[in-house]
């Protein structure tokens, strides 16, 4: 297949619909004259776009897509297989077992580092002393009011028994 006959083949669907500008078509035409397999795709499309034509316009009964996503997500659900197995079949796939041991591995060690070496001591934030110097009495006084505003806020939008659950706190 030359690179003639592809170009042709991608546009063959437009020309045929016509969908594409009459000075496209014309290029089209003089490949089909010369190249069979290229004029045997193209009956073969026209036959296809006036099969769709003779059927007219399909239009779907009232309620289907509602009974169809219903049927669908019942089969998803039905279909559901359980974590254990699911991770069974993926580490059945030998690059999903080694990448698998692979990332298990690092993850060990990067814990056992840890856990040997210990936290790393934090530097002191050099902004925050200056930050406190600038904080006045009524910045300290205005954000414990702030505080009680965010709870009557969340109040109004959270459902009681939420608000009830945080404030008992976990």
């Amino acid at each position: 297949m030359s690179d003639r006959c592809r170009e042709v083949l991608e546009r063959l669907v437009e020309a045929t619909t016509g969908s594409l500008p009459p000075q496209g078509r014309e290029g089209i035409a003089e490949h089909l004259a010369v190249c069979e397999s290229c004029r045997d795709e193209a009956a073969a499309i026209e036959a296809s776009v006036a099969r769709l034509r003779q059927a007219g316009r399909f239009s779907v009964p009232p309620g289907f897509w509602e009974d169809f996503t219903d049927r669908l997500n019942a089969r998803l659900t039905a279909d559901r297989v359980p974590v254990a197995m699911r991770l069974r079949r993926w580490l059945a796939v030998p690059r999903h077992a080694w990448g698998t041991a692979a990332a298990i591995l690092v993850v060990a060690l990067a814990l056992s580092a840890a856990v040997r070496f210990g936290p790393v001591a934090s530097r002191p934030d050099p902004v925050l002393p200056n930050a406190r110097t600038l904080m006045t009495e009524s910045m300290t006084t205005t954000l414990p009011s702030l505080v009680e505003v965010l709870d009557t806020w969340r109040a109004g939008m959270t459902p009681e028994a939420d608000l009830a659950s945080d404030r008992r706190g976990p």
